[in-house]
Formats: structure tokens, C-alpha cells, sequence
């Protein structure tokens, strides 16, 4: 016995590496538990030796065991408590590292749910006990001894059953601010907004915050094609916000969506000491930090995961009604301009075009023509009605885009660098697979136009906006990864911001129109480092035209 609790006490010193996320952690906040319960059993262990040990030396002065029994019933009542209060301890211990911290569930936060059950069943058992030993003590008949502890068992069911009702209620109550309408309809619809791009989700982030997370401080950093949508973090309290540093150091370490997330160093990372990941179908799209709690204890496992779902939840809203908000306005404008070019055209035919055909037919008359014998005159009234209608022709909005479906997606932006774009970097490099390129030549039209439209627009600000020194080098690359993806990458000093005076509102609407054909742009930009944008079409998108 000795032999096992002196290795138990070992391993608890001398942990080998975890191999699982947050391992250490764990086994760090369970230590002081586990250790103290060996330690009681170890004293558990000692005690019942030094009891043998003086009972046999007792045993030889007796003439009897009758004798030891009734000359020792007393000490040895007190050195059975003593044994039992022990044991009694080192499973409270125990029991108090597996709820905890849950050390042998795999869990590296606690469940707030497993505590209270474990302190209610605790209390429960404690109470039983204490009127059962004290009925028993006072020598109260055994039914009334039953009564009693049948009373006390129904009162507790009844307690039991008031706070999970309470529970519940408080439940809805914090979920309110999630589940009420965000007035996006509204938000959309109304022309008079078309300045404000974002829906105002600090309410529903703050009640989250204070009222179910009871954190100091948070922030909810959009990530990926979610950043290129509606991309402003919200931080909490409102007003303030987190310095930290660049996120692509640790962002290859969440591989799976059930990662509850890892603890951080709070001076690094502003006073955030836990990150949780959030996820979608499309992979990550967000972080979450979070501070200290209000109360200096723990995150459990279900404020966690109704964090990660909450936060899901904003971040899509805001990239939803964003996009909803800039293909209302890019509508507009559309209306707008088609309403002016169908006013354009009519008075250019009615003004223009229609008197001269007129007149020009009137010359074309047999008896005109041989009164007047001045066909040039005619020869030049149609040429000039030929070259309004050609140019009001030119000026109507072209359907697709000739470059694309002559020259492919690669060619056609080959053909921007070289043409358009000459002489606006030092060197341009491709990194384009054959393979890939073939493939993408496998895009449906309207697909392979947005992509296009959108890779000319980056290549455009990184031309006129990227502050490169020696040199501005673009470097253009493609891969197949269950889709297209492109990725556009200079050598000028960020940041860049999607809605800066820098990137204008170019990119902002193609990230748009990008995620309405089904793709995503995701823009990667950090003070004085290269900027990097993916494009990515699915092959879903790829595969629809074939």
C-alpha cells in the first residue's frame, strides 16, 4: 500500500506530457486535490499500521478478546470515527478534482452543472446522515426516525425542482438579447442608412458578456471571408479595446470545431486569458478573447460553448446583413444607372437619330435626289447616325467579359498585367500549375467574371496603394484545395483594411459579390508586413458548369 500511494505521489509531482489539448492545464488545477487525498490515504495507511501494530502488543496482556474488546471499546470507537472521517475526506478530495476540473473526463473546464450536483448531493448526504445518527443517538422510535428523513427528502426534491425552474427562466431571460430582432429588415430597406455598413450588434455582444459570461473584457475578432463581410471587432466594455498581437502564430493550432479553445498569457495578450474558436461550415471564421471573470473564477465548459455559439450567431449576422446592405445599394445604383442610360437613349433616338434618318430618307427620295444630285451629303448624314448608334451601343453595360471567356481566368489577368498594369511593379511572378489553370478554365462564366473583376481590383490597390521600398513585387499563385484558390501577395507595408481610403470600396463590394456566387475573399494585412489576399471558389462553384 505504501509502495502504490508513494508512486501515486510520483506521478503527481513528476507528470509525463499530456497529450491532449490543455492537458497540462488540467493536471495543474487537479494537483492540489488529487496530492492531498493520496496524502490522506497515505495517513489513512499509517493509522490502521499503528493501530495493528498497538493492538497486538495489547492483545498479549489479555487473558481474552472478550476482554480487549470490552477494556478497548471505547478507543477503538474513537480510532473508527477517526478511520471513517479519513476516508470520508479523501473522497470529498477526489471527488472535488473530478468536478472541478474534471481531470478523468477528458474535460479541461469544469461543468458548472456537474458542481451543483455534486455540492447539492454532498449536502444531501451530509443531512441524511446527521439525522440519522442523531435519531439514532437520542433513541427516537425508528418510524419516527423515517418520517423525518421522508420530510426532509420531499423539501429537497421540491428545492431541487424551484432552481431548475429558476435556472430555466434565467436561462431565456440571458438568451433574450440573442433571440430579439435586430431590425434588419428595416436596416436594409431604409436609403436613408446607405452611409452605415454594419448592423449594431454591441447590445446583444454586451449582454452576453456581462450577463452570461460575467467577463471584464472580451472582444470578437471576425476572421476569414466572415472579416471581408462585416470585419469590425466588437469589443467590451464599449469604447475600449485589445491590443493584441498578430493572430497567425496561433491560429494552425485549432484543427477540430470541438476545441472549447486554450488559456492565454494575459500580458500578451492585453489582460485576455482564454481564446474559443468559432467555426462554420466553411472552416474558421472568427476568435473570441475573454478576460478575467468579474468574480476571479473559472470559465465552466457551458458558458463556453454558449459563447462560441452566441458569438457564431452575431458574426453571422453582421456578415449577412452587410451583404444584404451592399447588394441593396449596388441594386440602386444599378436601377440608378440603368433608369439614366434608358433616359440617355431615348433622347438620343428621339433627338438625334430619328430626325436625321428622316431627313436622310427625304434625300434618298427619287425627286429629291435628282433635284439636288448631292448624294455625298447622304453618304455623310448616315455615317455620322451610324456613329451615334455605335457609341450609344459602346456605352451600354457589357454581360460578360470578353477577355475571360477568350483568353481563360489566368490569361485574361496576364493580360492586365501586361497591359493595364505595365510598368506598375519591379517584377511579377506565377505560380499557376498547369493542371489547376485547365481546370479553371472549367468555371462557370459568371463565377470565373466576379473572380476575375476581383483579382484585377487587388491588383489595382497594390499597385497605386501599396508602399513597397526598393521595388513593388506582385506574386500570383493558384492551388487546388476542394476548389480555386488564388492568392494575390505584395511586398509593400500594411495594414490595409477593407473599408480604408486605401483599398476604397472596390474591395468591399467584390468580397460581396464573391460570397454571393459562393466563394470568399479574405484579406491578410498587419503593420509593416506583406499584404495577401485569397480568393476562393468552391468546387461546387467550379463544378457547376461542368
Amino acid at each position: 500500500i505504501l509502495l502504490c500511494i508513494g508512486l501515486s505521489l510520483d506521478a503527481l509531482l513528476r507528470p509525463a506530457p499530456s497529450g491532449r489539448v490543455m492537458g497540462d492545464l488540467a493536471r495543474r488545477r487537479a494537483r492540489p486535490w488529487l496530492m492531498v487525498a493520496s496524502l490522506v490515504l497515505l495517513l489513512v495507511t499509517l493509522v490502521v499500521s499503528a493501530a495493528m501494530v498497538w493492538l497486538l502488543q495489547v492483545a498479549l496482556q489479555q487473558p481474552s478478546i472478550a476482554d480487549l474488546i470490552y477494556s478497548l471499546s471505547t478507543t477503538l470507537g474513537i480510532l473508527d470515527m477517526l478511520l471513517v472521517v479519513l476516508l470520508m475526506a479523501s473522497l470529498l478530495l477526489l471527488g472535488q478534482a473530478l468536478i472541478s476540473y474534471e481531470i478523468f473526463t477528458g474535460k479541461t473546464l469544469p461543468r458548472r452543472g456537474f458542481q451543483h450536483q455534486w455540492r447539492n448531493t454532498v449536502l444531501l448526504v451530509a443531512v441524511l446522515s446527521s439525522l440519522a445518527a442523531g435519531g439514532v443517538t437520542a433513541q427516537f422510535p425508528m418510524l419516527t426516525v423515517i418520517l423525518g428523513i421522508l420530510v426532509f427528502v420531499t423539501f429537497t426534491y421540491a428545492l431541487s425542482s424551484w432552481q431548475s425552474f429558476s435556472e430555466r427562466e434565467r436561462s431565456i431571460q440571458q438568451l433574450r438579447p440573442f433571440v430579439s430582432s435586430q431590425n434588419l429588415f428595416d436596416s436594409i430597406l431604409d436609403a436613408s442608412q446607405s452611409a452605415q455598413t454594419e448592423v449594431n450588434l454591441a447590445a446583444p455582444f454586451s449582454a452576453l458578456c456581462q450577463d452570461v459570461l460575467a467577463t471584464r473584457q472580451a472582444a470578437l475578432i471576425p476572421l476569414g471571408a466572415l472579416a471581408a463581410l462585416g470585419g469590425t471587432p466588437l469589443y467590451y466594455p464599449g469604447g475600449t479595446m485589445l491590443r493584441l498581437p498578430a493572430l497567425a502564430d496561433f491560429l494552425p493550432q485549432f484543427t477540430s470545431p470541438h476545441m472549447a479553445g486554450f488559456s492565454l498569457d494575459p500580458a500578451r495578450y492585453d489582460g485576455a486569458i482564454w481564446v474559443a474558436p468559432l467555426w462554420s461550415e466553411r472552416g474558421l471564421n472568427g476568435l473570441l478573447f475573454l478576460g478575467e471573470k468579474s468574480d476571479g473564477g473559472f470559465y465552466s465548459l457551458e458558458e463556453i460553448e454558449i459563447a462560441r455559439a452566441s458569438a457564431e450567431r452575431l458574426v453571422d449576422i453582421q456578415a449577412i446583413a452587410v451583404m444584404a446592405r451592399r447588394l441593396m445599394l449596388l441594386q440602386r445604383q444599378r436601377l440608378a444607372e440603368s433608369k439614366v442610360l434608358d433616359q440617355q437613349t431615348r433622347r438620343i433616338l428621339h433627338d438625334d437619330v430619328l430626325p436625321n434618318l428622316h431627313a436622310a430618307l427625304l434625300e434618298l427620295s427619287e425627286n429629291n435626289l435628282a433635284e439636288t444630285g448631292k448624294p455625298e451629303k447622304v453618304i455623310s448624314a448616315l455615317t455620322s447616325l451610324h456613329r451615334q448608334i455605335a457609341d450609344l451601343l459602346h456605352d451600354l453595360p457589357r454581360i460578360t467579359a470578353p477577355e475571360v471567356s477568350r483568353l481563360g481566368l489566368f490569361g485574361a489577368l496576364r493580360e492586365t498585367v501586361t497591359g493595364e498594369l505595365r510598368g506598375c511593379f519591379t517584377s511579377v511572378s506565377w505560380d499557376i500549375p498547369s493542371e489547376v489553370e485547365e481546370r479553371a478554365r472549367g468555371i462557370q462564366p459568371l463565377a470565373a467574371e466576379v473572380a476575375f473583376f476581383a483579382a484585377r481590383e487587388v491588383m489595382r490597390n497594390a499597385a497605386k496603394h501599396a508602399n513597397a521600398a526598393g521595388g513593388l513585387v506582385l506574386h500570383i499563385s493558384a492551388e487546388w484545395k476542394k476548389g480555386l484558390e488564388i492568392v494575390i501577395e505584395d511586398n509593400g507595408a500594411g495594414p490595409v483594411e477593407l473599408k480604408s481610403a486605401s483599398s476604397g470600396q472596390g474591395l468591399v463590394l467584390h468580397s460581396t459579390m464573391m460570397a454571393v456566387i459562393g466563394g470568399s475573399l479574405a484579406l491578410e494585412s498587419a503593420p509593416g508586413l506583406p499584404t495577401r489576399v485569397t480568393l476562393y471558389l468552391p468546387e461546387e462553384v467550379v463544378g457547376a458548369s461542368q
